[in-house]
């Protein structure tokens, strides 16, 4: 076992009630006890090649500030010889951001990543915190130490703000934005035609951004210029990274924690649950290489569309769906809705045709 990426969910709970959240909100939060154990055991199996991600997710992580204190603080105790090399990172909706903790993550050289909609902020999210979340990004470029990126979720009920949305972030200091498009609920055909008018307004926006500042700030349209070989997505989980619950359960990345936090006894949970840490840290060699057998499944090539095998898709090639997210449409780990099809579908069109205004000029 070689791990890149070590996550830890401190807490379930969260002061946001974000329309299109699927988590299952609990007053549960990871205790010392649990972090110590996480750290102790997880350390020598953290990898000396390359860097080492450190996430902390919740729920809000910032409700247990003091316990990513504790988390980080005991890993660089660690790695006082510093051979290995960690990167932190936490994942917020930045309204419980104070001087103090700003002032730990650009010790630390954190790397935060703000959950923030733009426009469609009081819609979305919570009412009321659109001018606040304005506040915490120029609060935050102030820290040298920090970097900080955007992440916008896009529904069926926000989809028409998207351009102006992701132009006014980018506008005011958002120099790294990704935007998610959120398939829990379906589309019917007028909410994806207006999904389709947004993204050809936005290309437009980043073409000429491009050209006048030479940087291409949404992640989405950056990453189609970076590929240099479409290939066959395969999720990542359990195989280099792990993620351990505010109950010490571990699973191979934080959403099947979410996910199965309602379906505690589906047939499938033992499939991608390690067991408890405690118990993990006893028989990981033999539970590692069971329980990664499953995680190896969740390849695009044999996931679905209803009874259409994906692998038989000519699109197949540099699409990638997370298999838990499509879960929470579908029901089934690796089916893929209709809806999510479809969004995949468009979103590829619109990145192929920024790279062909890039590299070509032409213009639909």
């Amino acid at each position: 076992m070689e791990l890149s990426n070590l996550t830890f969910i401190v807490t379930d709970d969260c002061n946001f009630n974000c329309s299109y959240c699927f988590q299952k909100k609990e007053k549960k939060t990871i205790s010392n006890k649990i972090i110590e154990t996480a750290v102790d055991f997880f350390y020598p199996f953290l990898t000396k090649k390359n860097k080492v991600h450190i996430g902390f997710y919740g729920g809000e992580p910032l409700l247990a500030f003091e316990q990513v204190k504790h988390a980080v603080l005991l890993l660089m105790e660690k790695n006082k010889t510093g051979n290995k090399n960690l990167e932190f990172s936490l994942t917020t909706n930045g309204s419980l951001l104070t001087g103090k903790m700003l002032d730990f993550f650009n010790r630390r050289r954190f790397a935060l990543m703000l959950s923030f909609d733009g426009l469609a902020q009081d819609i979305g999210r919570k009412k009321g915190t659109l001018e606040k979340m304005i506040r915490s990004m120029k609060r935050i470029r102030r820290y040298p130490g920090i970097t900080f990126e955007i992440n916008s979720v896009f529904s069926p009920r926000t989809v028409h703000m998207l351009s102006d949305s992701l132009r006014f972030i980018i506008e005011r200091g958002g120099a790294e934005v990704t935007f998610d498009i959120s398939t829990i609920e379906e589309w019917i055909p007028a909410e994806l035609d207006t999904l389709e008018e947004e993204l050809a307004r936005l290309t437009d926006f980043l073409h000429s951004y491009y050209k006048k500042n030479g940087e291409i700030p949404v992640t989405n349209f950056r990453n189609c210029i970076q590929e240099t070989k479409p290939g066959i997505f395969r999720c990542g989980a359990g195989r280099d990274q792990v993620a351990v619950t505010p109950e010490g359960d571990v699973y191979g990345c934080f959403l099947f924690h979410d996910y199965f936090k309602d379906r505690r006894d589906s047939s499938r949970r033992p499939d991608f649950h390690f067991g408890t840490l405690a118990g993990f840290a006893v028989d990981y060699k033999t539970r590692y290489p069971q329980v990664l057998a499953h995680y190896a499944e969740l390849w695009q090539g044999f996931f679905s569309v209803e009874r259409d095998f994906c692998f038989l898709c000519p699109d197949v090639e540099g699409c990638m769906v997370c298999p838990v997210n499509a879960a929470y449409s579908t029901g089934t780990l690796g089916k893929i809705s209709r809806g999510r099809c479809r969004v995949n579908k468009i979103l590829r069109k619109f990145t192929n045709h920024f790279l062909q205004l890039l590299t070509t000029g032409w213009r639909c």
